[in-house]
């Protein structure tokens, strides 16, 4: 399947490009400042930036370490004015010419304490804080490793990256992450069980595994669910920092990351199948519409191989295609619907969108539950924004059709015994 390879790729040459080339170390701290708790990133020639824990949004820091001043929002027209151009972050306002909030200090033995002041009439407030870390973001372990580590085709890698954020590789963002959760209603179905959990700062729901027979399982599978919300936390919180640094529409918002729709779509002792999906905007040329599932094996604590039960996918030159077979269950199922391309432009043809066409290019597989009956989704995913009225589940193959595809070991995870 070229859509996951085509993700990983993309993301390969965001991550490289927006590296400098020559990086340089940073150091992080985290402590008071007045009785609110921070973040603080300094590098080493200068600047920064820092957030509010109960916030999350970095807020840009220009300077020496001993005179750190804030950027000030992008608000009202001066401000807007000028911005314009690549001026933004500002670090004083565009009417009265005052430098935003600073901080004085100096660091002492890893403790970096001294006063913030909003003004030169306002009450100073004293800081403290305390070295976490220091780190090079071209040169901490593991830097690499989460553009290159494959994840098993017909699952996707969502909205946002599937990056392990780490207090080694990235230890102001991992700072970052570490927040209270709000706790949804529990669901269970058996032996096995999952809630929601939700970031107040972003908003939306992500779920987690809260039973399963085996405990190992229920730690890797939730380590996988939590980057992944983790990662799509940390692209609401950028996308509303731009309040500092950018003058589009979407700026100072959480980009619709907070309208963000995750569901669990199936659940057993062996499967969990989830999907991502939305429409999120944060001053791109057009919004990013996805449906992004995946399927995580039960039994191994891990991404599903779907290859490991189905002959679904076949490798070529060019990556992995789906497999002959299943395209020919595909096809025989949209016939039977009165479906496909022939039947649906003979039918409507002023209506007719083309989205049977996009396969096998843009296909991805989950499972789901409806009306008691289990079935192997096959759905659209990863397409360009012209066709995005095509992304979602297009055909769904009940587990009693699936024979053709099985593999020996299917029996086991479609069939678990009680």
């Amino acid at each position: 399947m070229r859509n996951a390879t085509r993700l990983f790729l993309a993301w390969a040459t965001l991550l490289g490009s927006a590296v400098p080339a020559l990086a340089e170390v940073r150091t992080v701290y985290q402590g008071t400042l007045g009785t609110s708790e921070v973040v603080l990133e300094v590098n080493a020639t200068g600047g920064g930036r820092y957030f509010y824990r109960r916030h999350g949004v970095d807020i840009p820091l220009s300077g020496p370490v001993t005179k750190l001043v804030e950027a000030l929002p992008i608000q009202g027209e001066a401000m807007y004015r000028a911005a314009q151009g690549g001026n933004a972050p500002l670090f004083e306002d565009a009417q009265t010419r005052q430098p935003g909030p600073t901080w004085r200090g100096q660091v002492v033995e890893g403790t970096f304490a001294g006063s913030w002041s909003d003004g030169p009439s306002k009450q100073n407030v004293a800081f403290e804080l305390r070295q976490v870390r220091q780190y090079d973001p071209d040169r901490s372990p593991g830097a690499t490793a989460p553009v290159t580590r494959a994840i098993p085709p017909g699952n996707t890698t969502g909205a946002a990256s599937d990056a392990p954020v780490s207090i080694e590789t990235a230890p102001y963002d991992h700072l970052k992450l570490q927040t209270p959760l709000k706790q949804g209603a529990e669901h269970v179905s058996g032996a096995v069980a999952w809630r929601m959990v939700i970031d107040p700062r972003t908003r939306f729901s992500y779920p987690r595994l809260t039973r399963h027979p085996d405990a190992r399982v229920v730690e890797k599978v939730n380590a996988i669910l939590a980057r992944r919300h983790g990662q799509l936390s940390l692209a609401a919180l950028e996308c509303k920092a731009t309040l500092y640094t950018a003058t589009h529409p979407a700026a100072g918002s959480l980009g619709d990351y907070d309208a963000e729709s995750v569901r669990v779509t199936f659940l057993s002792p062996t499967l969990m199948s989830v999907v991502e999906s939305g429409s999120t905007d944060c001053g791109g040329p057009h919004p990013h519409n996805h449906y992004a599932p995946y399927t995580l094996d039960l039994v191994r604590g891990e991404y599903l191989d779907f290859d490991h039960l189905f002959r679904t996918f076949t490798r070529t030159p060019d990556g992995f295609v789906p497999s002959k077979t299943l395209m020919a269950l595909i096809g025989k199922k949209l016939k039977a619907e009165g479906r496909g391309p022939e039947s649906a432009a003979a039918a409507e043809p002023q209506h007719y969108t083309g989205c049977d066409e996009v396969w096998p290019e843009y296909l991805a597989l989950h499972f789901e539950r409806t009306r008691g009956r289990d079935a192997l989704a096959v759905a659209v995913s990863g397409v360009p924004h012209a066709l995005g009225a095509c992304l979602g589940t297009t055909v769904a193959l009940p587990f009693t059709e699936l024979r053709p595809l099985l593999k020996p070991a299917a029996g086991a995870y479609l069939f678990p015994k009680p």
